[in-house]
């Protein structure tokens, strides 16, 4: 990238932004109190002029979101004893999992197209420096099937967890998985409105699609709490429900149902029932359960992000 002078940068100046810029100095220095003497101060090299990038960061060098001020009680500390780790991202691998475990005719796309998509997805995320820091935590592309999804809860039930089952007992043959809301769950699971989950049931209905999941960046947040959340982050990013948290549990399988102290999965995106209660995945030594999950902030439970750009 060439350099450019002073003249030529202040050539390119347009739209009132030398006086922008001027405004921002003034208000720097005291505005209205004191901005002249400090303007003044500055020509004489009295006082200098240091940067301080102002990104508005919301996401810390864990990977966890940065609660929001208006969060107030409703959030805990993240019991670090409840932690995922990293696997290494193999499309192909990833790409086999789901196709051997969803039904036969569900479409996906080629690994190629996959990996190339995801890599896309990643540098964008990485290229912002309010979201960056999720990629240093737990992130996994995955891709979901085409499909379009009249029902919530019973696509759930019939496509997304009959996959989950098949892939833990296949990981894990002496394991169990139980879905504790069996029967419950058609015509009876809503999508949040401020979750953003509804554009992720809306692609999902043209084409298959490839997004990154974050399973763990709200850690101890309760599920009002991530639902504010979502609102902070850029537009490509929608709170994860159970169709993509079951989806990522086929695919990562020893990452996200590995044994007690893996945290639970929430699926802050959806309600059941009633707005009162949501839905859950949580894995132990000897099963997976998915059920009914209250709203309260658990250090042992976090919600999902996923960016589907």
């Amino acid at each position: 990238m060439k350099t450019m002078t002073f003249e030529e940068v202040r050539r390119q100046l347009k739209g009132g932004q030398e006086e922008a810029l001027l405004r921002k100095l003034w208000l720097a220095a005291g505005g209205e109190k004191g901005g002249e003497d400090g303007l003044a101060s500055i020509l004489r090299d009295d006082l200098k002029i240091t940067l301080v990038d102002g990104t508005v960061k919301l996401v810390d060098s864990t990977g966890r979101c940065i609660p929001l001020a208006t969060m107030k009680g409703e959030y805990v500390d993240a019991n670090r004893d409840f932690h995922l780790v990293q696997p290494e991202i193999d499309y192909a691998a990833t790409l086999a999992r789901l196709q051997q475990f969803f039904a036969p005719e569900m479409r996906f796309v080629s690994a190629e197209e996959f990996e190339r998509r995801s890599a896309a997805l990643i540098a964008r995320i990485r290229e912002d420096k309010q979201v960056a820091s999720l990629l240093k935590g737990v992130y996994l592309p995955i891709v979901l099937p085409q499909i379009t999804v009249a029902d919530y809860g019973r696509t759930l039930e019939e496509t997304f967890l009959a996959a989950v089952e098949r892939a833990y007992q296949a990981q894990y043959p002496d394991r169990v998985f139980n879905n504790y809301r069996k029967g419950e769950l058609a015509g009876q699971v809503g999508v949040v409105e401020e979750s953003r989950h509804q554009r992720l049931i809306e692609k999902m209905a043209g084409g298959p699609v490839v997004l990154i999941h974050f399973p763990c960046p709200c850690q101890g947040f309760s599920i009002p709490a991530d639902r504010k959340m979502i609102g902070a982050f850029p537009a490509g990013f929608i709170l994860s429900g159970a169709l993509d948290t079951a989806t990522s549990l086929v695919a990562n399988t020893s990452t996200l149902a590995l044994n007690w102290n893996t945290p639970g999965l929430d699926c802050a995106a959806n309600s059941w029932q009633s707005a009162e209660f949501s839905l859950d995945f949580k894995a132990r030594d000897v099963k997976l359960s998915f059920g009914r999950g209250g709203l309260g902030a658990y250090g042992a439970c976090s919600a999902g992000l996923s960016f589907v750009g």
